[in-house]
Formats: C-alpha cells, structure tokens, sequence
C-alpha cells in the first residue's frame, strides 16, 4: 500500500500546476514568485527522483537548486515536508 500511495504522490507532483504551488506557498507562508514556480513546476514534471528516497530528494532539490536558487530549494523541501505534515506521512521523508 505504502509503494502505491508513493506512486500517487509521485503523480501528483508531475500534474502540480503554477497556480497549486503559488496557493501552496502562500497557505504556508513559503515565499514563491511565479517565474520560480514556473520553473518548479516544470522541473517537477521531467522529474525522475524519487522523493521519499533521502538522496533522490538531495539530488531533486540539488537539480532544483541549479535552475532557481538554494533559498527556492530549500522552499521547495520545507513545503514537500509540510504537506507530508498535513497528509500523515511524514515518516516516509526521513
């Protein structure tokens, strides 16, 4: 179940539009422009990573880093672990 539920996920980070993840960002107070979630988005969708592998995250948001900045990766990481928060599956991040 946890591997299908992981799947889902992983959908749904692909299908995020610019307008999800600007709502995102301001529910959880995370700073986000939106040329920077422009470039989010479309680096979500040619993303291959697994993020609730700890180093496929580090090289998803490392990949992220490149393409917008440190401070939008770590905005990025902080709002994945808050939805994780939200949905009661933090621990498949750690």
């Amino acid at each position: 179940m946890k591997q299908v539920a992981q799947q889902f996920v992983m959908q749904k980070l692909k299908q995020l539009t610019v307008h999800d993840l600007m709502a995102y960002g301001k529910q959880y107070k995370i700073p986000i422009s939106k040329s920077e979630a422009e470039l989010i988005v479309k680096a979500l969708r040619k993303n291959k990573e697994n993020p609730f592998d700890p180093n496929g995250r580090k090289r998803m948001l490392n990949k992220l880093a490149a393409i917008t900045s440190k401070d939008t990766a770590r905005s990025v990481n902080h709002l994945l672990m808050e939805l994780a928060k939200e949905h009661g599956v933090a621990h498949w991040l750690k």
